[in-house]
Parts: structure tokens; C-alpha cells; sequence
């Protein structure tokens, strides 16, 4: 009878890795590395830039932000110049009040009997008087009258006309005065 071994005989020699071999494994390794690496870096660089754009886009809301209290604060300076202006005008308008109050206090002081006065013009601190008068020494009068005020200056008679007004025989005159009150 015949006897078949089927179990190996031999045992093959481990096989060698020949040079060849060991540089491609090598060159392998290296180039699994170098784009494990450059992957990686990749990945952070790919972070730094996520980074940015959310820190560029948190700029530019806060910038936004910004300009638009900006906008208020120019808004609020406007109405409190607006506010200022208006403030000016009345303590303007109060001043002015005061001056006219205190001219025609004086002037009514001054003015005698038989003496109107038609119109007046004030600019700048310069009254101009237009009126009647029964006579020359009327008008004399408040000229005189007129001179003693402590607020009156400069005053100066232009002219006085005689002339008839609805009948009655009466003295125009025209005056000039600065006034320095208030």
C-alpha cells in the first residue's frame, strides 16, 4: 500500500525582502507621511481661513454697528443745533423786547403835550422819529427832553417843515437818535 504524506516536507525559507523593496516600502512611507502632513496642514489652514471670514464678518456687523450710531449721534448734534439756534432766537427775540419796551419808555418820558410821533424806525441801535407837532418849541422840547435820557445819544433834529394836515396848521419834523440801553 502506498503512503502519500500530504503534510509539507519542507519548510520554504522566509522569503527576503530585497533592497528594491525596502526603498518602495520607504518611499511609500514617505509619501503617506508627506500627505498625512500636508492634509493636516491643509485642515488648519482651511481653519485659520473659517476663522477670519467669522472674525471679518463679526468686523464688519460691529462696523455696521457703528455707522449707524454714527448716524444717531449726527442726528442728535443736528437737533441740538437745531435746539441751540432756537434757544438763540428767543434770547434774541427776549433782548429785542426789552430794548423796544425800554426806547418807548423813554421816548414817552421825553414826549410832551401837542407833540406825535407818526412813525419809527429802529436799526442796529439808530431810531429814526417821524411826526407832528403843534409848534417849533414842542419839538425844541423834546428834543431837550430827549438829550436828558441817560440811554439816548447822538439825537439830532434833520429837519421840521410846517405843513397843514386836515385843516389844522401843524410842524412835521424828522429825528435821528441812538439809543444804548438794555
Amino acid at each position: 500500500m502506498i503512503k502519500i504524506n500530504l503534510l509539507p516536507s519542507k519548510k520554504k525559507p522566509a522569503r527576503k525582502i530585497t533592497e528594491l523593496q525596502q526603498q518602495m516600502l520607504l518611499a511609500v512611507l514617505i509619501l503617506a507621511l508627506s500627505g498625512t502632513g500636508m492634509g493636516m496642514y491643509w485642515q488648519s489652514l482651511s481653519s485659520k481661513i473659517a476663522g477670519l471670514k467669522q472674525a471679518k464678518l463679526a468686523a464688519e456687523a460691529k462696523i455696521k454697528q457703528q455707522e449707524s450710531m454714527l448716524k444717531e449721534v449726527q442726528s442728535v448734534e443736528e437737533e441740538r443745533k437745531k435746539v441751540l439756534e432756537k434757544i438763540d432766537t428767543i434770547k434774541q427775540l427776549k433782548k429785542n423786547q426789552d430794548f423796544l419796551v425800554r426806547l418807548m419808555d423813554e421816548v414817552s418820558k421825553a414826549l410832551p403835550p401837542g407833540v406825535n410821533i407818526v412813525s419809527l424806525t429802529e436799526k442796529a441801535g439808530k431810531v429814526d422819529f417821524d411826526g407832528t407837532a403843534f409848534s417849533n418849541n414842542d419839538i425844541v422840547r423834546f428834543v431837550e427832553n430827549l438829550k436828558t435820557s441817560a440811554y439816548l445819544h447822538d439825537v439830532n433834529l434833520q429837519e421840521t417843515v410846517q405843513a397843514t394836515v386836515e385843516g389844522i396848521d401843524v410842524y412835521k419834523y424828522k429825528m435821528q437818535l441812538t439809543f444804548k440801553g438794555v
